[in-house]
């Protein structure tokens, strides 16, 4: 057995007596080992996402939270081969010393952009980068792109009197301290936000709206996502200071079995919501692996909760004896 697996091994064991958290220096004095060894097999094991790291002196480790079981960040890369690139990049990203590496998710509407990010927060706090109670803040820049003042206002804070009727508000970037924000649609944040951010990223420090003599703090993971081409729609400099971009691709670039098993998941998840078992003909499946899907898996995902919406409702006016979907029951577009 390697140093690194008896490490490991050993960590379990004293996971399962009862004995969580521990250091180097324990560790290596139960083992007969080199200090300095042990130590950096604790932080390779840290960086691989298997074990969590507790700041102080001394640095303590403890099992990752999902370290015996997988995270579904893991389980995505077994079932769907086309995005473990994507996974191993934004592992990579979260677990980047000290505070993680900021990301852009570039992928079609429908690709998963939202629920990617939000599985890299859950990955975060399984490895122990976050705590459990780490905020994921989710802001969409699109809702405000005619509003830049408004935008900027939501994203940074705004001080009382920073224009007529404005009152004391907290920010986005404040809301998310010590968490993920996760912004949607980053192209459609002026340059004049693009520049506040950068200025973010490299110092973590920002200003609320019509503070000039105040600097805040805030310590955010920052995940933006967008369905544009970078080059053309985000400022170079803000560019350069997202270094990890992250491509999901779109439905049609995905393999048959991959889609298979999206079918085939987002049918158990309705059967699970429902409480009933669905009835789906072979005919049905076949239609769901092979019509266009512009929009993608969340098109793919709301086209098969239509259908179970309908073939329950059948079911409940005695129209069916079971929920069941056949090729009949399917939208013209299926």
């Amino acid at each position: 057995m390697k140093r690194v697996d008896l490490v490991y091994e050993t960590l379990r064991e004293w996971e399962r007596s009862g004995k969580r958290w521990v250091s180097a220096e324990e560790l290596a004095s139960v083992l007969g080992l080199d200090r300095a060894n042990v130590s950096r097999d604790l932080n390779r094991l840290w960086r691989e996402g298997k074990v969590q790291k507790q700041t102080g002196r001394p640095v303590r480790f403890a099992l990752a939270c999902g370290s015996t079981a997988e995270t579904r960040l893991d389980r995505i890369a077994k079932q769907q081969p086309s995005l473990a690139a994507a996974v191993e990049q934004g592992k990579a990203a979260v677990l980047y010393p000290p505070k993680g590496l900021p990301m852009l998710i570039v992928g079609e509407t429908g690709t998963g952009k939202s629920m990617f990010a939000e599985l890299l927060h859950e990955f975060a706090v399984a490895v122990g980068r976050f705590p459990r109670s780490a905020p994921f803040v989710t802001f969409n820049c699109a809702d405000y792109a005619n509003n830049p003042q408004l935008l900027l206002g939501q994203l940074f804070g705004i001080r009382k009197g920073a224009y007529t009727g404005a009152n004391e508000q907290k920010g986005l970037i404040e809301k998310a301290d010590g968490g993920v924000l996760f912004l949607d649609e980053v192209h459609r944040l002026p340059a004049e936000g693009q520049e506040m951010l950068f200025t973010f990223i490299d110092r973590g420090v920002y200003r609320r709206l019509g503070e000039t003599d105040v600097e805040r703090t805030a310590n955010v993971l920052l995940i933006c996502a967008t369905t544009e081409d970078p080059e053309s729609n985000l400022l170079k400099t803000f560019r350069r200071r997202i270094p990890m971009h992250i491509l999901l691709p779109p439905l049609e670039k995905r393999t048959l079995d991959e889609r298979c098993r999206l079918v085939m998941q987002f049918f158990q998840e309705e059967a699970v919501r429902l409480g009933k078992e669905i009835c789906v003909s072979a005919n049905a499946i076949r239609a769901f692996l092979f019509y266009a899907c512009p929009n993608n898996v969340g098109q793919l995902k709301a086209d098969i909760q239509l259908v179970c919406a309908k073939a329950y409702a059948d079911y409940v006016t005695g129209k069916k004896q079971a929920v069941s979907v056949h090729r009949a029951d399917l939208p013209l577009q299926v």
